[in-house]
């Protein structure tokens, strides 16, 4: 900007600053250089014009889009809303049908040892105990006094019922999982091979996953097709992301969520499934954007030396990497940078500062055109 005038400005600069030391009188050659100046011409006062106003209007288009860009992720973030309802009522639905499949697993092992069940006591009291028992309600110790109270059955045979409990609930953990990250063809497979689901509750959880999966991938298109136009609009503009997002208006965020750290971790064990699930239903969409890459951005808390976080902040986007060649993508659609702490997130007003860590130690999965 101002490319002639500045060349007026630096000499004129220099005599002022000298001037105003009071050390030593202006040198000769300063006056010389000045009588030299000519002025600008015609031409050259419309060029820096023109690059005063270039200069204004991509401040205001970028603050024109700032404020765009919230907006729009703001309806974004509704439509997301509705999104994570679904979700939630698909993962309540899936908690009820395997409570079911738990407690009918719990009455056959009660069903087995009936005759040992003392008078007055019932078998359906039995099964309340070891529900009890694998919601965390009771201890193993309580349950076995409990046991001991309402039946006759021996020690060993005590041993036996709540071993078969504690694998009936193990199972029972394991399903959730599995379900949690399957399709709705998927979810159909696991059930009936684990067995002990009805038939109306295979299709109640079918149907509801494969409504949420159209929900979602709508959203995940929708949300791309935006991304992607932001992307080619600032490139466009010349005003491509900095070295630090302004994660207040980017739609990242909503089509894969950060993954989380503990502190000096950059293990992923907790998140394989999680991320996998994300990039399984953004895989198709992003088979419709082949200029688009990955970004994978390390982050850490404020603590520890500039080295240390540097090193610690490149390996929270190499491990999860790893996991997006094995699975996905080719190296040419991926990339990495580590920010060390050097781009710490808003503080939010009354969080304390562990909280403020917590959300700093993240790898940010960000799309980028090649």
């Amino acid at each position: 900007m101002l490319k002639y005038t500045l060349k007026v400005l630096i000499p004129l600069t220099i005599i002022f600053v000298v001037g105003c030391t009071g050390k030593s009188p202006i040198p000769q050659n300063f006056v010389a250089d000045l009588d030299e100046i000519r002025p600008l011409t015609d031409a050259e006062v419309a060029e820096n014009e023109a690059e005063v106003n270039e200069y204004n209007r991509t401040i205001g288009v970028l603050e024109e889009r700032a404020v765009a860009d919230v907006a729009e992720k703001k309806v974004l973030l509704k439509e997301k809303k509705v999104v994570q309802k679904a979700k939630k009522e698909l993962k309540e639905l899936t908690k009820k049908i395997l409570k079911k499949r738990k407690k009918k697993l719990l009455k056959a092992e009660v069903k087995k040892i009936a005759k040992a069940i003392k008078e007055g006591s019932s078998q359906r009291e039995i099964v309340d105990i070891l529900e009890q028992l694998t919601n965390g309600e009771i201890t193993e110790k309580e349950a076995k006094a409990l046991l001991r109270e309402h039946t006759t059955l021996t020690e060993k045979e005590i041993k036996k019922l709540i071993g078969k409990t504690k694998k009936i609930q193990k199972d029972t953990e394991e399903l959730a999982k599995e379900l949690a990250t399957a399709s709705a063809e998927e979810a159909k497979e696991i059930l009936e091979e684990a067995g002990g689901v009805s038939k109306s509750d295979i299709l109640a959880l079918v149907s509801k996953k494969k409504s949420v999966e159209v929900m979602e991938t709508s959203f995940l298109e929708k949300t791309m097709a935006q991304l992607y136009g932001r992307l080619v609009r600032d490139r466009e503009l010349g005003i491509e992301e900095a070295f630090c997002i302004n994660i207040e208006g980017i739609l990242d965020h909503l089509l894969v969520p950060p993954s989380y750290f503990e502190t000096n971790k950059y293990d992923l064990d907790q998140y394989l499934n999680e991320i996998n699930k994300h990039f399984a239903l953004l895989e198709p969409v992003l088979a419709e954007y082949p200029d688009i890459i990955i970004s994978l951005e390390g982050n850490t808390d404020e603590r520890g030396t500039v080295e240390y976080n540097k090193a610690l902040s490149d390996r929270r986007w190499n491990t999860p990497e790893k996991i997006l060649l094995a699975l996905y993508f080719d190296e040419d659609r991926t990339q990495g940078l580590g920010r060390s702490e050097q781009c710490p997130l808003g503080r939010d007003e009354g969080s304390s500062t562990k909280d403020w860590w917590s959300k700093n130690r993240r790898t940010d999965y960000i799309f980028k055109l090649q």
